[in-house]
């Protein structure tokens, strides 16, 4: 049986300044201050898991998420919280 795809639309956005808007929504998922290496295994596990069955998708999110944890952004970002302040991740 093929898979069902579900679509939600957050936002519309002017087809004139479409990539400057998208750019623009971007960056708040980029570093300084966001961790980038959350954010690239993020990508990976949404787009790879969109291609294989629930099962696997969510085995790939449980092993991302936990090498993870074993950064060092990852104590950062709980040192930042408990301190808290604003984390500094360094992408390690």
């Amino acid at each position: 049986m093929p898979a069902k795809s579900i679509g939600l639309v957050n936002q519309v956005l002017d087809r004139d300044a479409f990539l400057e808007q998208v750019t623009e929504y971007a960056k708040q998922f980029l570093p300084p201050r966001k961790a980038a290496r959350a954010v690239g295994r993020i990508k990976r596990a949404v787009c790879s898991g969109l291609e294989m069955p629930q099962a696997e998708g969510l085995a790939l999110e449980r092993e991302l998420q936990q090498l993870l944890f074993q950064s060092e952004d990852a104590h950062e970002g709980l040192n930042a919280y408990l301190e808290k302040r604003a984390p500094n991740f360094k992408a390690k």
